[in-house]
């Protein structure tokens, strides 16, 4: 496994325990999250408060990893995402995350996650 993708396995296994500190030391201060309709989360505190809403909004959300691919500062995990939100209702995506990184962090995320049926 390349650093990167070592990297990607932590986020993501970080994620899936729902572990926010965890998933908060994968990141750069200055960590740009751009979520699957293009808006940006911009800055550690904001991108904090979005995985937290995230969490609590869907409390058994987990990221199933299928590939993860990463080298020369960036990286790609395709995972499919599964939960229930707290009304009952089931979540299933699919897709995409595609990273760049710097110095051992997460520099930005790009989420191209999409609803399955």
């Amino acid at each position: 496994m390349t650093a990167e993708e070592e990297l990607i396995q932590g986020y993501i296994d970080a994620f899936n325990r729902h572990d926010i500190d965890a998933v908060m030391a994968c990141f750069l201060d200055d960590v740009v999250v751009v979520r699957n309709d293009g808006t940006r989360v911009e800055g550690r505190d904001d991108v904090r408060e979005y995985y937290e809403g995230g969490f609590a909004m869907i409390p058994d959300g987990r990221c199933d990893l299928q590939t993860a691919i990463g080298r020369d500062g960036r990286g790609v995990a395709e995972s499919v995402f599964r939960g229930t939100l707290r009304n009952g209702a089931g979540v299933v995506a699919i897709g995409a995350e595609v990273m760049e990184m710097a110095g051992g962090k997460i520099k930005e995320i790009r989420d191209y996650h999409r609803g399955a049926s």
